[in-house]
């Protein structure tokens, strides 16, 4: 390989890898390329290796792959957060969630902290009101006050939550016990809520379905949001 008034071989095989910056950096063309990529050496590699000719049987097995009908595709979907209140496992439409976050301290609101009003968290160095779906649900086997502690266990999580409406951010944080993560939901496979079912957790969702064979509650956001604000503005 040549460069203007000298030639440049590769001292070793692959020198990239070995004296180059994958390496040791003991090669001394570093001082006048400063990296392998800069070097003719790597662009001459670079070129044999594409121009190279083709494993045998590599065109016919690409030629099958591209030959096959696309796979169906569910459009009729939606994505959905699936988390963990006490035993209830739940979902929300994955446009609500702004963010998943570690627990961390809670700070609580003179003569405001009780019931659904947890308290203050820190999200990215803001102030951000927490409260306790458990209660506003009426699920009672976790207490907000043990969700965001120090101590509390690690499948907990901070869910960060956000409806825009006329022009304004309505943002709320809560402690799940647990988040199972993003599922993708066919419509199809989405029921309603029986009307005999009497529980409070039944009365925020909008339908249910079946993950993992648990049945989990869609909760309706609109009835979520309508109820922390008419909750806590009061």
């Amino acid at each position: 390989m040549t460069t203007p008034g000298r030639t440049i071989t590769a001292p070793v095989e692959e020198c990239w890898r070995r004296i180059g910056v994958a390496g040791d950096r003991s090669c001394p063309e570093l001082r006048t390329f400063i990296h392998c990529r800069n070097c003719p050496v790597l662009a001459e590699a670079a070129r044999t290796f594409f121009d190279r000719e083709a494993p045998e049987g590599y065109l016919e097995a690409w030629s099958r792959v591209l030959e096959e009908p696309d796979e169906a595709v569910a459009i009729d979907a939606t994505s959905v957060l699936v988390f963990r209140m006490g035993r209830e496992w739940l979902a929300l439409p994955t446009h609500a969630l702004v963010e998943i976050t570690i627990v961390r301290p809670l700070h609580r609101v003179p003569h405001r902290t009780a019931g659904v009003l947890a308290g203050l968290v820190n999200i990215r160095g803001q102030l951000q009101l927490c409260v306790s779906l458990h209660d506003l649900l009426g699920i009672d086997d976790a207490a907000p006050a043990r969700a965001v502690a120090h101590d509390a266990p690690t499948a907990a999580r901070l869910l960060v939550i956000e409806r825009v409406r006329d022009n304004a951010a309505d943002r709320w944080v809560f402690a799940a016990d647990e988040v199972a993560g993003v599922q993708r939901i066919e419509r199809t496979a989405v029921r309603d809520v029986p009307s005999t079912v009497g529980q409070s957790a039944t009365h925020f969702c909008q339908a249910l379905f079946d993950w993992q064979d648990r049945t989990v509650g869609l909760l309706d956001e609109t009835r979520v949001f309508d109820a922390l604000h008419d909750t806590i503005a009061r």
